[in-house]
């Protein structure tokens, strides 16, 4: 079954049943009100009769008579002594004398039905009789215009759930098309996607903010995470392909110069060996890297833990002066220990980046400073080298740029390490940013967020 149909099956089947409900109630509260009308007149009926008697004691109007006077059309008089006789009764209807009775010093009223299912009030109150006995006084009467106005109330109610029926039909079938046809058209989205290798978002006019129009939007952030990975993908394949061609050039140049004269020069085995080997070194690195700033520019890779970011500052340093035999220096320009929630092992990566840039690239001294902001902490490391051009700080953090590319090789760089850097301090909502003047030196700064 289509879940249109289930949505217009319930919604149709909760209206009728709100519906049915409040007939229910109208009945019942009506019903209520007009039982509670009559037995009140009975009741003011019958302290008329107990009046009029009371009046008469030993009057002139026999009591047989007095009761007939206040006889109600469908109704039953009777007056009851202490052995459960009857004195007097009167009634218009034999069948009214079947109607039970019982002796009674207390007022008692009594809404009872009979065998046909009519409905008839009983009241009773004891009086004083002729005789200074105490009597009952009984007075019951058939409620038939209730019993007809509830059946005409019950006949129109039906009648008005029955012509319901067709509006809560197009009612349920209006509101399953409003609730299906932006989930029809999402799965119409998501079996034509993609459409000659593009993904196609959904247009969503609507400005309400309910279940549908999240689904929608979440839909259009999945599709903008696809084209995000794709986009990886096809830059991933690109670049290795790139990057990749010159190590597989030397490789085969020198395997086919072995092939050729391997055998004539037994000394050139040794420098093709050397180079074959520097060069496949050289493509385990890239790709390790490449690898890494794949998986860095994703947030869901992120392991966040408290640690304490100067700490997590000296232990670079720590391991980078041993390293590269250099004094690199720290300053600490916060007030207390700055404890921060973060991905440390990656956040040490960026940082170990930086601060290994600077020593290879410069033989002077190198400064790492931490600085606290207002809405965020700032990790600077400055060298004192060559510097960069402006147009080299607008490119430097793209992938595989070099500044100077036989320097880069020879240091063993890959042109990855700051857009590794960059990534990482990316996934955090933080910024990567450089200061540089030629001959003057460069300063990088890693900016986060409190």
């Amino acid at each position: 079954m289509k879940l249109r149909t289930k949505v217009q099956m319930f919604l149709s089947a909760l209206i009728l049943l709100f519906m049915l409900l409040m007939h229910t109630i109208v009945y019942l509260l009506y019903q209520n009100q007009v039982s509670e009308k009559e037995i009140n007149r009975v009741r003011d009926d019958t302290l008329n009769v107990m009046e009029a008697i009371v009046q008469n004691n030993g009057g002139e109007i026999e009591n047989q008579q007095l009761l007939q006077a206040f006889l109600p059309n469908n109704g039953l008089i009777r007056i009851i002594d202490a052995d459960e006789q009857v004195i007097h009764d009167v009634s218009k209807q034999s069948s009214y004398y079947d109607w039970p009775f019982h002796y009674t010093q207390s007022e008692e009223i009594r809404l009872n039905k009979t065998e046909d299912g009519i409905p008839y009030v009983q009241v009773a109150m004891p009086i004083i009789w002729e005789d200074g006995s105490i009597v009952t006084l009984q007075v019951n009467e058939a409620l038939y215009a209730m019993e007809d106005t509830l059946s005409t109330l019950q006949i129109v109610l039906m009648a008005t759930a029955a012509l319901m029926v067709i509006p809560a039909i197009i009612a349920g079938t209006l509101l399953a098309g409003y609730v299906t046809k932006p989930i029809q058209r999402l799965t119409k989205e998501m079996k034509s996607n993609p459409k000659d290798g593009t993904w196609d978002k959904l247009d969503i006019p609507s400005k309400s903010h309910d279940e549908i129009n999240q689904m929608q939007h979440a839909y259009n952030e999945m599709i903008e995470r696809i084209e995000e990975n794709i986009r990886k993908q096809e830059q991933f394949v690109s670049d290795a392909s790139h990057e990749l061609k010159t190590p597989l050039s030397v490789i085969s140049g020198y395997a086919n110069l072995l092939k050729r004269r391997g055998k004539e020069k037994p000394g050139l085995l040794e420098e093709a060996t050397q180079s074959i080997l520097s060069e496949t070194n050289r493509m385990q690195q890239l790709t390790e890297q490449m690898l890494m700033l794949a998986r860095n520019e994703d947030k869901e890779n992120l392991t966040y833990e408290r640690f304490e970011l100067r700490a997590l500052i000296k232990e670079v340093i720590r391991s980078l002066s041993i390293a590269y035999d250099r004094n690199i220096s720290f300053y600490d320009e916060t007030d207390h220990h700055e404890i921060i929630s973060a991905d440390r092992a990656k956040l040490q990566q960026a940082i170990y980046i930086l601060i290994d840039n600077a020593c290879k690239y410069s033989d002077d001294r190198v400064i790492v400073s931490l600085i606290e902001n207002n809405y965020s902490y700032d990790i600077q490391v400055q060298d004192f080298g060559e510097g960069l051009s402006e147009s080299d700080q607008k490119q430097i953090f793209q992938r595989f740029y070099r500044v100077d590319k036989s320097r880069s090789r020879k240091a063993g760089g890959t042109g990855l390490g700051l857009a590794i850097c960059t990534s990482i301090v990316r996934a955090h909502n933080g910024k990567l940013s450089v200061d540089s003047r030629i001959e003057e030196g460069s300063t990088f700064t890693i900016s986060l967020p409190k």
